[in-house]
């Protein structure tokens, strides 16, 4: 296998992927709406709804776009409406129980040849070993990347490619990188003294004497067909 290319903007593989010019495109798992503003601005998407399971009503709805609020596993739509379904680091959020029900949704959501793409953290790499020590999401990715192969399995997607990619992210520093990593509400794990002492040390690892640190995310990539 070639080398992975390093993708600093996460828009450039999806547009390589999936054709979005003209389509009716869900971004599901939305949160606060930004990726479905980028869709909406950088293509010439017919249109854009981005759904997500928290409160969407300060992500203020414009023209072309809109948020709802709902789950991959109900979505809140008729049957064969949508051109296009994005799912950037969502799929492991949606509960195991789900994620068979998930993928029957996007099948009856999406037109006739409609297409999904998924983007999935691999469970490896650096910043993955930072992230785990106090949100380990290593169940979770496991199990979505086996839903996957399920919703194929059962004739309900076919793969037309994979899009890995590696994402850089840098942080000036512990602090910035507790700041935006380390409050999250729906972290799996306290932060305790002793967590904080195992980031810090791991931090350190990957730091430069000027307090900085980088680290990479393998990112996994699939562009899935509608087999209906």
């Amino acid at each position: 296998m070639s080398a992975l290319q390093v993708r600093d903007d996460e828009m450039v593989p999806l547009r390589q992927a999936i054709e979005l010019d003209g389509r009716d495109v869900l971004d599901l798992g939305c949160g606060g709406g930004g990726f479905a503003r980028r869709i909406l601005a950088e293509t010439s998407a017919a249109s854009v709804t981005g759904v997500d399971t928290g409160d969407v009503s300060a992500n203020k709805p414009g023209q072309g776009v809109r948020f709802l609020t709902g789950e991959a596993q109900a979505l809140p739509f008729g049957d064969h409406g949508l051109d296009v379904v994005v799912m950037m680091k969502s799929l492991h959020h949606v509960p195991i129980d789900a994620m068979d029900g998930a993928f029957d949704e996007l099948s009856r959501v999406l037109r006739k040849n409609g297409h999904v793409y998924i983007c999935e953290p691999a469970y490896a790499g650096d910043f993955n070993d930072i992230l785990k020590i106090f949100h380990d999401e290593g169940i979770e990715r496991a199990a979505a990347l086996r839903a996957l192969e399920r919703a194929q399995s059962r004739s309900l997607f076919r793969l037309e490619g994979r899009h890995d990619y590696i994402r850089p992210l840098r942080f000036e520093n512990l602090d910035q990188f507790r700041r935006n990593l380390m409050h999250l509400p729906w972290l799996k794990s306290r932060i305790t003294p002793e967590v904080e002492q195992q980031v810090a040390q791991k931090y350190s690892e990957s730091a430069k004497p000027d307090g900085s640190a980088s680290f990479t995310s393998h990112m996994l990539v699939f562009g899935l067909t509608c087999s209906r």
